[in-house]
């Protein structure tokens, strides 16, 4: 066989490589994703609880100072309703309507920390249900993964054996220069060079569509163990013919 012969031969094998790689690589990246957002929900769940851990703590501590202070009130209206001094009645009479001030003070913040601590358990339960439902897609996806990993693996280690033996008929710098161009284009490493109007010798690549000079279509008409490349593209170019006699 000839170099492009050989060429388009490496190229079939390769172009199928890499789509079921791709298959491969794209169900384990959705996979991935998956995870990455589900431990990003855990990360905001764990967030959550500290949060709501912080406000109770601090909600009691609110109501044990409450409480610190209602029995000071307590004690100060017992002294009031026993006191005959009117300097000592007006004192504890002062000192009740401050400590009464600060209660108020302290049952507003208590109310806030409850306040933030049903929210942030509001907002708990839906991220619980985001993470149910991210665990649920990914085991999906996993199991797709699994299926797509039977299905792929074996026939992926067959068409690498082949692609090993096509790939070891071309020379080293035809080689370069075509897997160069692959894995420029996902695979697409050869394009036809087609006759746009043959007796205007006007030649394009099926590719990129450009327009492509004469001595491109005569070097591959007269010399079929030369590579060449598209001078917009870079892809390696071969002849319609070579293709049909390949498949």
């Amino acid at each position: 066989m000839t170099l492009i012969a050989d060429l388009v031969s490496l190229h079939l094998v390769d172009s199928q490589v890499r789509a079921l790689r791709s298959r491969l690589d794209s169900a384990e990246h959705y996979v991935a994703l998956q995870e990455k957002q589900r431990l990003l929900l855990a990360s905001r769940m764990d967030e959550a609880k500290s949060q709501i851990r912080q406000h109770q703590a601090t909600g009691v501590n609110h109501e044990a100072e409450s409480g610190s202070v209602k029995a000071r009130i307590d004690t100060l209206r017992n002294q009031l309703n026993t006191s005959t001094n009117p300097k000592q009645y007006a004192a504890v009479l002062n000192e009740l309507k401050l400590l009464q001030t600060q209660r108020d003070e302290i049952d507003e913040l208590t109310i806030d920390q409850i306040q933030k601590t049903d929210d942030l358990q509001t907002k708990l339960v839906e991220l619980e249900r985001l993470s149910a439902e991210r665990v649920k897609v990914r085991d999906a996806g996993q199991a797709e993964l699994n299926t797509c990993r039977g299905e792929v693996g074996s026939r992926l280690g067959e068409l690498d054996r082949e692609r090993t033996v096509a790939a070891a008929k071309i020379p080293q710098r035809d080689l370069d220069i075509f897997n160069r161009a692959a894995d420029l284009y996902d695979g697409e490493a050869m394009a036809e060079l087609v006759a746009v109007d043959a007796r205007r010798r006007e030649y394009s690549c099926a590719a990129c569509n450009m327009e492509l000079p004469v001595e491109k279509y005569a070097s591959l008409a007269s010399n079929p163990n030369l590579s060449v490349t598209c001078t917009s593209c870079h892809r390696i170019l071969y002849l319609g013919q070579v293709s049909s006699a390949v498949g």
